[in-house]
């Protein structure tokens, strides 16, 4: 497959854009109906034909995990001959979901990863390391390969290996564009330093985060993003997506948001009853993956609560592009009469390169109130400093217990990801009596 940038409506004006989402909506229901056995039956009173405005479309019904989750089989739109990949998602919020894609489906992931990483000034001369996994049904790690093979750049399959491993292939195919999770990025090279391997004269000029956010409301660099900066001596870009979606935001090199490709996905920005919300103003990411033919989805809630930016990017491009991950919906705290997310805790965390790992614990209370604990791998004369900048980040008291990493993994369990926030209340993310709260400004 031959790579066409040009075949983005990235470029055009932001009308043309607007005009372009919304017939590519009204087609995409169209085919949603008579493909899916679950959008026939939900859209049955539905007209494409009607759907004129993004006002219009504003008012179709959402779909969330919860239904995908019991109805998988029903959001299937060919028949069993036609998949040729299934992938699932890493259940960190919820149950596992099953994704199938058709071949189609692959090219059309490889050509949206493409589009990011292009515009992010990656080019056919560099050399990418792969730090994340490409098994267990792993979505990310397969389209950051496909997409950067489109490019033409040398692509190295490496994986999460032991730092003496990592160090053999970093000598071995010095990369200058590597691809991983942020804070395994920063363990790896204070571990690769420690081993006499200096990061910062690596000759990386480019490092592609996932699964956590790199900067702050006003878009400067978190503690997490600010480390990896000078720990490689490298830009740091941003990029987010979810399994099910099939597509993927992604900072280019004006790093002021990540861009939705137009032609891939409409996108929305909403509040608690579906609506839309104005630019620069926190909400739930809401998106329509376009062109999918496996599973398609129409107005997916993701559970992510980011803000949209409309202007003109500095790179030139005109489609619109999402702030940082603020929250997590389903990750909202109840504590001490008021609501945090974890991102005021994590980015408080972050600061610290004592803490060797660390999780936040989440239980149902007998009260009103979650159970709420920091479990950290942490020297105890580190926790009065550590409390204290949680305290001053989430505007609460936090509990720091100290631990070790063997049983910080055992709390996290038996999941794909390596996550900072174990939830194990009856009812997450439900705000009950406690004092309404955005997102932390400095999440």
């Amino acid at each position: 497959m031959v790579f066409r940038p040009e075949l983005s409506w990235e470029f055009l004006s932001a009308d043309e854009i607007t005009a372009k989402g919304i017939r590519a909506v009204r087609n995409h229901v169209r085919h949603v109906k008579e493909a899916s056995p679950y959008y026939r039956e939900t859209l049955s009173q539905v007209e494409p034909d009607d759907l004129q405005t993004a006002e219009d479309i504003s008012k179709l019904p959402c779909t969330d995990k919860q239904t995908i989750a019991r109805r998988t089989r029903d959001f299937r739109a060919v028949s069993l001959e036609h998949i040729v990949e299934t992938v699932v998602t890493s259940g960190s919020t919820g149950k596992e979901l099953m994704v199938s894609l058709t071949a189609s489906d692959l090219d059309r992931l490889a050509f949206n990863e493409a589009l990011s990483f292009h515009g992010a000034g990656v080019a056919g001369s560099d050399t990418a390391h792969i730090f994340t996994s490409l098994d267990r049904l792993f979505i990310a790690g397969m389209a950051y390969y496909r997409g950067l093979s489109e490019l033409g750049v040398n692509t190295c399959r490496i994986g999460v290996l032991p730092p003496r491993m990592q160090m053999h292939y970093l000598r071995l195919l010095p990369p200058t564009v590597i691809v991983g999770v942020p804070s395994f990025l920063r363990k790896l090279a204070h571990q690769l330093n420690d081993e006499g391997f200096d990061t910062r004269t690596a000759g990386i000029t480019r490092i592609f985060c996932i699964g956590e956010s790199l900067r702050s409301r006003d878009m400067s660099l978190n503690a997490l993003g600010n480390s990896l900066e000078e720990l490689y001596r490298a830009q740091v870009f941003s990029t987010y997506g979810q399994t099910e979606l099939q597509v993927a935001y992604c900072e280019c090199t004006a790093l002021c948001g990540g861009h939705a490709h137009p032609e891939l996905v409409y996108t929305e920005i909403v509040d608690e009853e579906g609506r839309p919300v104005a630019d620069g103003t926190p909400g739930e990411l809401v998106a329509t993956p376009l062109g999918v033919e496996g599973m398609p989805l129409l107005r997916y809630r993701t559970g992510d609560i980011t803000f949209k930016i409309s202007e003109t990017c500095g790179c030139g491009r005109n489609s619109c592009r999402i702030g940082p991950i603020l929250a997590r919906k389903a990750q909202l705290i109840k504590w001490e009469g008021t609501s945090v997310y974890p991102p005021a805790i994590t980015n408080a965390l972050d600061e610290f390169d004592e803490i060797e790992d660390y999780v936040i614990e989440l239980k149902s209370d007998s009260t009103q109130s979650d159970y709420v604990a920091v479990h950290a791998a942490v020297a105890p004369d580190m926790v009065p400093s550590i409390s204290e900048r949680v305290r001053a980040n989430a505007r609460v008291t936090i509990p720091i217990l100290v631990s070790n990493a063997k049983t910080i993994e055992s709390l996290r369990g038996a999941g794909r990801k390596k996550v900072k926030v174990v939830d194990l209340r009856k009812n997450p993310g439900s705000v009950g009596s406690a004092t309404p709260a955005t997102p932390d400004p400095s999440a």
